[in-house]
């Protein structure tokens, strides 16, 4: 044989060598890779939720405020633990109720449940525990022992062991599972698949979801729903598990208990007949209102008066905003500065007299005083044998009668120590008309 024609049947040989070696050492596993959310599906958790109700002709609404209740004949699917805030909303969702809507509820009257649904006749609490809960507390010394001993093992059984706190409501257990869920999805972490069992409408059903005799694939928790004053349910779904469901009437409406949770999410609800349970529990059908009630939260101050006290807001900020120009360092004087220019006599000495009348009074008193005697001497004979009283009398005389006050004017000559400063101005005031008097008087003499 050729040398060419051996050498290239080993190289096949090596080849087909390598690669069985590589079949037999390589191994194949199926691995399942979930596709991440995007667009709507990313921000809305309900996206899929919409899409179910969409088909079924029916419109979703999610609020985070119990502020204002749906229309009449809607449904109502009540999330939030804090829609109670207020009194009067027990009354008025009552009423609702009662009037033709639908109310949806998660874990009714459970452990640590809302107390403002009492009047909703269906419990995911036994009917003895419910009953022992209601029954009066005894009279006797020796019975109330016995409830406060039975009441200290109730909390030491349902307190931590870590800390003492209560145990949590099954609500915010939901609430911490949904938000680790959500945290390990991220992070890229496979969770692992949940139990999923048959449910079936029980031979309590008067009102079927679809057709009759449908069983339900669900991939959700189950539990017990009771329900209470030997009421009917008109729809029950219930499998091996547990009960899923159940529905009471109240008045013209009713009342869904889910226990413990209502798979609604996209990824939850796409998992085996979620998307029908949804459906039924919310009841959709054509031209129906599904409100979806989740944490009670408000609108940020700032964003409400913007929308509720916008001009008296904008008032304000331009105040604040004046009130700090204001304050601002100045590189010149606020206003411009008046021209320099002489003054003259008559304002040298008001602005004088204002000057001594805002600081010392009592000085402003004495000048005028003085100014006032060396007007009245000449005109009194012996002024200094004279006191102030026989010098008032005498000036009097001297002048036409009315001229002056010779009460007054004594008055205004002594001003006590303890007088204030608005009665020495007065005072003062009352020595300069006397002194002007004098002065006009003896103008008229010399002229005359």
């Amino acid at each position: 044989m050729n040398r060419t024609v051996i050498l290239r049947t080993l190289l096949v040989l090596l080849a087909l060598l390598l690669v069985g070696w590589l079949v037999h050492k390589t191994r194949w596993e199926d691995v399942e890779v979930e596709d991440e959310a995007h667009g709507k599906a990313a921000t809305d958790p309900y996206y899929s939720l919409r899409h179910v109700l969409q088909g079924a002709g029916a419109v979703l609404e999610v609020r985070n405020s119990l502020e204002s209740l749906p229309p009449a004949g809607a449904t109502l699917l009540l999330e939030s633990d804090q829609w109670n805030i207020f009194p009067e909303r027990e009354a008025r969702l009552k009423a609702w109720v009662e009037a033709g809507g639908h109310l949806v509820l998660l874990s009714p009257h459970s452990d640590g449940g809302d107390d403002g649904l009492r009047w909703v006749p269906l419990s995911s609490i036994d009917p003895r525990r419910q009953a022992a809960r209601n029954a009066p507390a005894a009279s006797a010394a020796d019975d109330d022992d016995e409830d406060d001993d039975d009441k200290r093992k109730a909390d030491a059984k349902d307190a931590k062991p870590d800390g003492g706190k209560p145990r949590q409501t099954p609500q915010q257990t939901e609430q911490q599972r949904r938000r680790a869920e959500k945290l390990v999805r991220r992070l890229g972490i496979k969770m692992p698949d949940r139990a999923c069992a048959v449910f079936t409408e029980t031979a309590a059903t008067t009102q079927p979801a679809f057709e009759p005799g449908r069983r339900f694939r669900a991939c959700a928790p189950a539990g017990a729903l009771h329900p209470l004053n030997h009421v009917q349910p008109t729809w029950m779904l219930q499998g091996p598990p547990g009960t899923l469901a159940m529905r009471v009437p109240v008045g013209r409406g009713d009342v869904t208990g889910v226990t413990p949770l209502l798979e609604l999410e996209n990824h939850d609800l796409l998992d085996g007949d979620n998307a029908l349970i949804a459906a039924a529990v919310l009841q959709a059908t054509p031209g129906r209102a599904v409100w979806i009630v989740e944490d009670e939260s408000r609108e940020p101050l700032p964003g409400w008066l913007w929308h509720e006290a916008r001009t008296p807001f904008l008032l304000a900020l331009a105040a604040v905003a004046l009130s700090l120009w204001r304050l601002m360092t100045r590189f010149g004087p606020r206003e411009a500065a008046p021209p320099q220019a002489r003054r003259s006599m008559g304002e040298q000495v008001r602005g004088t007299g204002q000057f001594i009348a805002g600081t010392d009074a009592r000085a402003l008193h004495a000048a005028t005083r003085k100014a006032f005697e060396e007007a009245a001497r000449p005109r009194v004979e012996a002024w200094a044998e004279r006191d102030d009283a026989d010098r008032v009398a005498a000036l009097a005389q001297s002048l036409a009668p009315g001229t002056l006050d010779a009460a007054a004017l004594l008055a205004a000559l002594h001003v006590g120590g303890g007088a204030t400063k608005p009665q020495i101005l007065a005072a003062t005031a009352v020595l300069e008309q006397a002194r002007r008097a004098i002065l006009r008087a003896s103008a008229a003499r010399h002229t005359s």
